[in-house]
């Protein structure tokens, strides 16, 4: 009896151990996590979330896109499975990249859903976690439902940065802070590497930060040096020209 009450007892610790084992594993933890549980993205060493970083996968929510006959139409959110949501995506939107990236846009300690490649020549959408009616809804940026640029996200200021250029000679970086769902433009910094493209886009100076409703230059000159925080990151950086 003492035998088999011992054989009994070490199969149930063996059990319970391997069962502890599997509840730690990062899988199960991610499945218990809340379905809109941020992901876990590192800075790069400027301090700054890239979407070239940021997960392309999540352990809860899982995104289904639908394409319409020119682009897609239709986003899916799933999850643990279930139909969460389903948005429509306007088809003159031209969102044609299957790439879904997972991350915290508007610092609210949500997980949202940017879809597109986050580049410049091609245009993505954002899926935001608005709070006020517990729902994703897509957001603006200065009211138009598409995005477009190379985008950089700094928590520590609350701030998005983008990064665009429409020629050879220009790279234009935008400062950009949240209103609600909107995606505000405050400040745009005009990189123009050829002097004698200077009288195209209206500026003095290389290194020119600019208002964006104003055109009101507020440092206009070509020592790096002038240019103020959180412009300066852009000279160092290995995304600044």
């Amino acid at each position: 009896m003492m035998i088999s009450y011992s054989i009994f007892s070490r199969r149930v610790m063996a059990f319970l151990m391997m069962a502890a084992l599997l509840l730690l594993s990062p899988q199960c933890r991610a499945a218990n996590d809340h379905p809109l549980a941020v992901p876990t993205v590192p800075l790069n060493e400027y301090g700054l979330v890239t979407i070239e970083n940021c997960p392309t996968t999540h352990d809860v929510l899982e995104v289904k896109l639908l394409d319409g006959e020119y682009a897609i139409n239709r986003v899916e959110i799933y999850a643990d499975g279930m139909l969460m949501q389903s948005l429509p995506i306007n088809e003159e939107d031209a969102i044609t990249r299957h790439i879904v990236h997972f991350l915290d846009a508007n610092f609210d300690g949500n997980v949202d859903i940017l879809i597109g490649p986050g580049c410049n020549r091609e245009y993505s959408t954002l899926i935001v976690w608005d709070s006020d009616v517990n729902l994703f809804v897509r957001a603006t940026n200065d009211g138009f439902t598409v995005f477009n640029g190379e985008f950089y996200y700094e928590p520590e200021r609350s701030a998005v940065y983008r990064m665009t250029s429409s020629s050879a000679f220009e790279t234009t970086y935008t400062l950009m802070l949240w209103q609600g769902t909107d995606l505000q433009s405050e400040q745009v910094f005009l990189q123009v590497a050829d002097p004698s493209y200077y009288d195209s886009y209206r500026v003095k100076n290389r290194y020119t930060v600019r208002g964006y409703y104003n055109d009101e230059d507020y440092i206009s000159t070509d020592n790096p040096k002038e240019v103020y925080e959180p412009w300066d990151k852009w000279l160092v950086s290995p995304f600044a020209d």
